[in-house]
């Protein structure tokens, strides 16, 4: 018995029910609607996506891609931004040879170039010398 399934009136858990349970209707449990719809259009949808970041390489190429240059760096923040710039490098690569399914190539450059510019300023803002710093060592110049 499958008690995620079954009626909360047969596990005991409500008593006071007296509507029948589906089995007791003899009726399989219908449908949620409009999940079937869904998943109809998800496979549509990652059938073109796919075209569109793996083309002729392989389902996963992007993702293989973006794991091998990723791979290069050493701090896992670095890598995350490594990781979105090397799955759009992939698509890019695909659709410089064949018209795109989605997102022009204008967006997908333009994604790489802001994901560079997001991750430059994190960067910088990660790096940058703490103000307490600058000033201590200010300080020590003024007082030698």
């Amino acid at each position: 018995m499958d008690i995620l399934y079954d009626h909360p009136r047969k596990l005991g858990i409500i008593t006071n029910i007296e509507e029948p349970t589906w089995e007791d209707k003899g009726i399989k449990m219908p449908l949620i609607p409009g999940v079937i719809e869904t998943l109809d259009k998800l496979k549509t949808l990652h059938k073109t996506k796919n075209d569109d970041y793996a083309g002729n390489y392989g389902p996963f190429f992007n993702f293989d891609f973006a794991e091998q240059v990723s791979s290069f760096f050493k701090d896992s923040r670095d890598r995350v931004y490594a990781v979105m710039i090397g799955i759009k490098l992939a698509r890019l690569s695909v659709v410089l040879t064949k018209a795109p399914n989605h997102e022009s190539v204008e967006d997908t450059f333009d994604d790489c170039i802001l994901y560079m510019t997001i991750w430059k300023s994190d960067y910088m803002n990660r790096n940058k010398t703490p103000i307490r710093e600058l000033v201590e060592k200010a300080t020590l110049r003024e007082t030698k």
